[in-house]
């Protein structure tokens, strides 16, 4: 046999699909309101944007200043719109160096910061943030902790660590021992 696929046979030895017959689909219920609706809404179906299924597999190493349009400009990224509770958010998802990313600004609130997600599987959060900050060719003291993220999970994600201690993120100590600003939430 030569590997040829006659006409007869379909493609490359495939039978033909077969035809789906309509399906009558009713419209929603009168009190249904939009599935992406939380609380008191009948509809049974709850829907998330693709940015949640995203944010799952991803954890917050990071903030840096707005706008993220500069910094998908800078890397040339396509930029996707979803939502979350706090409302719109531009997403750019991207792997620099082996190490897979994401990058999120809510797209409704002014100036909250643009923040960087690095997949769970990775742990090298300095050496990723470092990697980041230099192709993105911007100072590193530019890089300000998790209490400047304003995802509502890293809220919870946050204890109250002492101000120089073990609890205190390691990219925090790290820009303190060098003495730069970014290090400091209450810096301008």
């Amino acid at each position: 046999m030569s590997g040829r696929v006659s006409a007869g046979d379909g493609s490359a030895g495939h039978r033909q699909p077969k035809r789906w017959e309509p399906v009558a689909v009713p419209a929603p219920e009168p009190d249904w309101e939009p599935a992406p609706g939380y609380q008191g809404n009948p509809n049974p179906a709850v829907q998330y944007g693709m940015w949640d299924s995203i944010a799952l597999s991803h954890r917050p190493i990071g903030v840096l200043p707005p706008p993220m349009k500069a910094y998908a400009d800078r890397l040339v990224l396509q930029v996707e719109q979803s939502w979350e509770d706090l409302g719109a958010v531009d997403v750019a998802t991207f792997r620099l160096g082996g190490r897979f990313f994401v990058l999120s600004q809510f797209t409704e609130v002014e100036d909250t910061g643009v923040t960087v997600w690095l997949d769970r599987r990775h742990t090298d959060d300095e050496a990723s943030l470092a990697a980041l900050v230099e192709v993105l060719g911007i100072p590193g003291d530019c890089v300000r902790d998790l209490t400047w993220c304003p995802h509502p999970v890293v809220q919870f994600m946050l204890p109250a660590p002492p101000e120089d201690g073990p609890g205190a993120s390691r990219w925090t100590r790290f820009l303190r021992k060098l003495g730069r600003p970014g290090a400091d939430p209450a810096a301008p």
